[in-house]
């Protein structure tokens, strides 16, 4: 087989440096031959088995600013937790023997110890992605634009989540995953990979979303909640009820969620920004803490609310990064609001999701980005959203996310 260029996929997982910031203020195509079996394993008996109900139920839970999953892997299974990312395609976790490897709180996975590991084979429908290694194996190579990079083999594995039904886990065989063995970057120690949840086939809903209704949803809890779990529901489990709003997705960029974004507005205040400023439109991107807006819409953004904190005198304070922030006045309660005008519904930021507070200072939780406007998961807290894939667009509203623990 004639090996094929080098696949790489360029993942907007933007982590580091808006993270960096917080802390320093706090102190098209459908693959072909190809199925993924889903059945049962009931815990306690282990005899039973049947066919996928969409009765997955995993949790999504907030960790040091991220947004991760946990899932078991493997045959014994061993659990490992994983950034939630919209905003990326292959499913990776580190495995052994390692070359390089971030320093993760829990063992490394051993392909060796399981007996549901099988490196994809050069025939197999989703080699055609990959790299071709002379011995056969698929290579995959992950670069993050923020630094940091995974690489690796290209696997099937055997994936366990939690059931609808207790002391039961719904087990997803012969994923096709990432086995990663040469890592670069910072990653917090409680993670072991990333789980890409776009649209693409290689994702985990990509693999599985015929049998999951093509619709998956959560509501991300507040960082400053208590509750720091909710359910991430899929298929049937999919809470679609009154007062959603809805846009359609762009299909003809990528096969990451972009909606068109028609304008932006602060309190009430429509900016008018010219046609052709969001070309390709806003990503909604979880594995991204903060928000990003494209040059142009930064700057008037910027300008407005510059000029309306000037109205108060508000003292402007220097940050690594850059962001837009100001020093904490106790009895100022004059925060502007932001809308983002997308065709077909508009989604409402808060004062909550658009500024981060310290203890002394509050910075917008949005950063400039060349070509790029993406709503991150900060901008997501309290508000349900359902990514409908078989009927091409996303809805939202907002919802107090503590009462969906499940």
């Amino acid at each position: 087989m004639a090996t094929q260029k080098p696949f790489l996929l360029f993942i907007s997982l933007h982590l580091v440096l808006l993270n960096s910031c917080i802390n320093s203020l706090s102190s098209s195509s459908e693959p072909t031959g190809f199925s993924v079996k889903l059945v049962r394993q009931n815990i306690a008996q282990n005899k039973s088995i049947y066919y996928f109900p969409n009765t997955i139920h995993p949790r999504i839970t907030l960790t040091n600013s991220l947004y991760t999953v946990e899932a078991n892997i493997g045959t014994p299974s061993t659990k490992k937790t994983f950034i939630f990312d919209t905003g990326s395609d292959l499913t990776w976790t580190q495995c052994t023997p390692c070359i390089n490897c971030f320093k993760q709180d829990s063992p490394l996975f051993d392909p060796k110890k399981s007996t549901s590991y099988k490196k994809i084979s050069p025939n197999h429908s989703y080699a055609r992605f990959f790299n071709q290694s002379n011995n056969g194996d698929s290579n995959f190579n992950l670069l993050y634009k923020t630094g940091e990079s995974s690489s690796g083999i290209v696997s099937t594995e055997s994936f366990s989540f939690p059931s609808d039904k207790r002391g039961s886990r719904e087990i997803i065989k012969g994923l096709v995953f990432g086995c990663a063995n040469n890592q670069k970057g910072k990653f917090a120690g409680s993670i072991t990979g990333v789980m890409g949840m776009n649209r693409s086939p290689l994702s985990l809903v990509g693999q599985v979303g015929a049998k999951l209704s093509q619709k998956f949803s959560y509501c991300l809890p507040p960082i400053t909640s208590s509750v720091k779990t909710t359910l991430l529901r899929f298929g049937n489990n999919v809470k679609t009820g009154r007062g959603l709003r809805e846009t359609s997705f762009i299909n003809n960029i990528d096969y990451n969620y972009r909606v068109n974004l028609l304008d932006i507005s602060i309190s009430g205040r429509r900016l008018n920004l010219p046609n052709g400023t969001f070309t390709r439109g806003c990503m909604i991107d979880v594995g991204s803490t903060g928000g990003y807006l494209e040059t142009r819409a930064y700057n008037e953004v910027v300008r407005v609310l510059t000029r309306h904190f000037e109205r108060f005198k508000l003292q402007r304070v220097d940050v690594q990064g850059g962001l837009l922030c100001y020093r904490i006045v106790r009895a100022f309660r004059n925060y502007p609001n932001m809308v983002f005008h997308f065709q077909g519904g508009d989604f409402e930021i808060g004062k909550e999701n658009l500024f981060h507070f310290s203890s002394v200072r509050f910075c917008m939780a949005m950063q400039k980005h060349d070509e790029k406007t993406a709503l991150g998961s900060f901008q997501q807290q309290n508000v349900r959203v359902v990514y409908d894939i078989g009927n091409q667009k996303v809805l939202f509203g907002k919802e107090e996310c503590l009462w969906d623990r499940g």
